[in-house]
């Protein structure tokens, strides 16, 4: 079985589908990333981008009920 290579890294898509979506849980976020191609995407991969992204001052991450997180891009 082959893979096939992204044009987009992770943090990329996840900006842009922020950028189009607009503030979101995190399974709102992975579903639109599962929804846009890429079925093999999991939450724990998805939590790292996030936790990279957060590090770095380009979202913010907060938590929402039922062990949700909420995710907005950061005003630059």
């Amino acid at each position: 079985m082959s893979k096939i290579w992204r044009s987009l890294p992770l943090h990329a898509r996840v900006i842009e589908s922020l950028k189009v979506s607009g503030p979101c849980t995190d399974e709102e976020l992975l579903r639109n990333l599962r929804k846009d191609g890429d079925d093999t995407l999991s939450a724990s991969t998805l939590n790292k981008a996030l936790f990279q992204l957060e590090i770095r001052g380009l979202i913010h991450v907060s938590t929402a009920p039922r062990g949700r997180k909420k995710i907005e891009l950061r005003k630059t």
